[in-house]
């Protein structure tokens, strides 16, 4: 477990040196709001377009600076 955990933070230190993460984060975020809202919402269309946004916005770094 701790192996994955060290996985995913040298990515995220690597994709700091490529560029700026934050709006990447900010949009993240507001995509995992979405789909809380939607949860206890019971809104399936909130859902899926929480897990949209926020699935774009986590590969968008690696897309852009690759």
């Amino acid at each position: 477990m701790s192996a994955l955990v060290l996985t995913l933070a040298a990515d995220v230190f690597e994709l700091q040196r490529e560029g700026n993460i934050a709006p990447f984060l900010i949009v993240f975020v507001f995509g995992m709001a979405v789909g809380m809202v939607g949860h206890l919402l019971a809104s399936r269309d909130l859902i899926l377009a929480g897990i949209l946004i926020a699935g774009v916005t986590a590969v968008l770094p690696w897309l852009m600076w690759s």
